[in-house]
């Protein structure tokens, strides 16, 4: 008998459960990082494309509940002891 073959969950599927999102809602949870279209979507869910960076740092973000940046915001992650800087 054939042994299943396992499906390892891809980082996105892994960050968009966590968030509360379900199969049937992951293109709700992809719009949150800006990823507009379902086909990309569906990509980062299977596995068919990997993450970049970018989408990495936003998913990270989205978790930590930070709003999108502007300088105004900002001056609230600064106060509250939540700003890095780097050695650039």
């Amino acid at each position: 008998m054939a042994r299943p073959t396992l499906k390892r969950k891809t980082d996105f599927r892994v960050w968009a459960e966590l968030m509360g999102f379900n199969g049937q809602s992951i293109s709700k949870a992809a719009r949150l990082i800006g990823i507009e279209t379902p086909t990309l979507a569906s990509k980062l869910n299977t596995g068919g494309r990997e993450l970049t960076q970018t989408e990495r740092l936003a998913m990270a973000a989205v978790r930590a509940g930070l709003e999108p940046w502007s300088p105004e915001a900002d001056e609230r992650i600064t106060s509250a002891g939540r700003a890095t800087s780097t050695d650039a």
